[in-house]
C-alpha cells in the first residue's frame, strides 16, 4: 500500500510539473524598441508571482498553467503601472516580448513647439553633481538659441529624452546646417 501511495504521489507531481509553463519574457520600449532604462517589476495578478527584469529587459515566470489567460502588472518609477494580458498555450515554454510606453512629459511634438517658441533644450543625463556649462557650451546655446538641460540623478525615461533630442537636432540642422556636430557637448543623449 505504501508503494502504491508513493507511486501515486510521484505520478501527480510529474503530471503537475508537466502541466506548467515557463514564460521567458522580454520588455522593450514601444518608442525605441530598446530595453527600458530601468528595472521593471512584473506581477502575475492571478498567482501573485513576481519577477524583475535584468539589465537587458529579460525576465522569467514559472508555474503558469497551460491554456490560460494571465494578467500582468508591470511597475516601475519611469513607466508607472502598466497592465498587459497574455495567454499560455499547450507548450511548456513561451518566449514573448512585451512593449511598454513611457510616461513622457515631452516628445518630438514638444520639441517642435519649443523650437518655434525659442525655448528648446538639449537634454543631458548627469549625476548627483551635474557638470556646469563651459564657455563653449554657453556659446553653443547662444548661437543655436537653446539651453542644455541636465536632469542630474533623476532623469526622465530615456526614450523620451532620445525622441526629444533627435527632433531638436533635426531642427538645428535644418536651420543651421551640420556645423553644430563639431560644437555640441558629447553627453547629449541621442541613443
Amino acid at each position: 500500500m505504501k508503494k502504491f501511495i508513493f507511486l501515486f504521489l510521484n505520478l501527480l507531481t510529474i503530471i503537475h510539473v508537466n502541466a506548467q509553463v515557463k514564460l521567458d519574457g522580454n520588455i522593450i520600449s514601444a518608442k525605441t524598441k530598446l530595453k527600458p532604462s530601468e528595472e521593471i517589476m512584473i506581477i502575475v495578478k492571478e498567482t501573485n508571482e513576481k519577477a524583475f527584469t535584468d539589465s537587458l529587459g529579460n525576465f522569467t515566470l514559472l508555474k503558469l498553467d497551460k491554456n490560460r489567460r494571465y494578467s500582468l502588472e508591470l511597475m516601475s518609477f519611469l513607466y508607472g503601472k502598466v497592465n498587459m494580458e497574455f495567454e499560455t498555450q499547450s507548450d511548456n515554454q513561451i518566449i514573448k516580448t512585451f512593449e511598454v510606453l513611457a510616461n513622457c512629459d515631452f516628445d518630438s511634438e514638444t520639441a517642435k513647439r519649443e523650437w518655434k517658441n525659442k525655448s528648446a533644450k538639449l537634454y543631458l543625463i548627469g549625476s548627483i553633481a551635474p557638470i556646469a556649462n563651459s564657455k563653449n557650451d554657453k556659446k553653443f546655446e547662444k548661437k543655436y538659441n537653446l539651453k542644455y538641460f541636465d536632469f542630474g540623478c533623476t532623469p526622465a525615461p530615456l526614450e523620451c529624452i532620445i525622441e526629444y533630442n533627435k527632433e531638436v537636432l533635426k531642427l538645428i540642422e535644418l536651420e543651421y546646417g551640420e556645423e553644430w556636430k563639431k560644437e555640441i557637448r558629447k553627453d547629449v543623449v541621442v541613443d
